[in-house]
């Protein structure tokens, strides 16, 4: 269960990633940094409920700094995205490095 004061620390981390631009390409929403990077995406079907987090830059924190488990990060993560980006519905889910690095290569988000 994840404690209060840890929710507070989780969301004053994922605070520095509250002025993302929203990118569409090819049937998907990107969400980028001021350095054109990806740190979460999702496709505009409708049938498709989950959103892809980049590991490198956010699920990883949560693993190895709050030794948080995929629900738990699942949980702050989806409570994040509704508050800040008023995206609800959707579960988040964990996006390997290597497929990063493929997103920006293929729609040149660098």
């Amino acid at each position: 269960m994840i404690t209060e004061q840890k929710k507070i620390l989780a969301y004053k981390f994922l605070n520095r990633f509250n002025d993302l631009e929203k990118v569409i390409k090819d049937g998907r929403v990107y969400y980028v940094d001021k350095d054109r990077k990806p740190l979460f995406y999702y496709r505009q079907d409708s049938k498709n409920e989950y959103i892809y987090f980049n590991y490198e830059r956010i699920w990883s924190f949560f693993e190895e700094f709050f030794l948080m488990e995929y629900k738990e990060i699942q949980d702050i993560l989806k409570g994040w995205l509704e508050e800040t980006y008023n995206l609800r519905g959707f579960t988040p889910m964990l996006l390997y490095p290597f497929t990063t690095v493929l997103l920006e290569e293929t729609y040149n988000l660098r």
